[in-house]
C-alpha cells in the first residue's frame, strides 16, 4: 500500500468530527463505531485497554458532566501502510473546572474504503 496523498484533509477531517462526537453526550456513545473490536488500543493518562468495549467503558466511566475539547494544533503524517497518524494538541476544559492542556495522538488505519482508529494515546 502506498502513500495516502489526501492524509492531511483526512486527519483534520477526523479530528473535528471525533471531538464534535465526543464533547456531545448525545453522540459520545457512537465513537464507537470509530474504534475495532479487536484491533484498536487506547492508552489514557497510562492506563492501557484494547478493544472497542473496554475503550468505551473507559470513556463512559469518566465523570464530567460537560466537556470541550479546544484544538490548537493537528499534524498529521502518513504511514506506508496507508495509515495516518494524528497529533493532536489543545485545552480540554470540563465542568467549571480551570481549562488544562491535553495531548492525543492517532494511528488511523484504512479499512475498506473507511478508516478505523488503532491506536489512541490521551496525556
Amino acid at each position: 500500500m502506498a502513500l495516502n496523498p489526501n492524509f492531511n484533509q483526512i486527519g483534520e477531517m477526523f479530528t473535528k468530527q471525533y471531538y464534535a462526537m465526543f464533547d456531545n453526550a448525545a453522540t459520545r456513545g457512537e465513537l464507537a463505531k470509530l474504534y475495532n473490536t479487536e484491533q484498536s488500543f487506547l492508552s489514557f493518562e497510562g492506563q492501557q485497554m484494547q478493544g472497542t468495549a473496554k475503550i468505551m467503558e473507559k470513556i463512559n466511566s469518566l465523570t464530567f458532566q460537560s466537556i470541550a475539547h479546544i484544538v490548537t494544533s493537528i499534524d498529521c503524517h502518513p504511514m506506508f501502510d496507508g495509515g495516518i497518524l494524528v497529533n493532536v494538541m489543545g485545552q480540554l476544559k470540563t465542568d467549571n473546572d480551570p481549562p488544562q492542556s491535553f495531548m492525543q495522538n492517532f494511528v488511523l488505519k484504512p479499512m475498506g474504503d473507511s478508516f478505523f482508529i488503532q491506536h489512541d494515546v490521551f496525556r
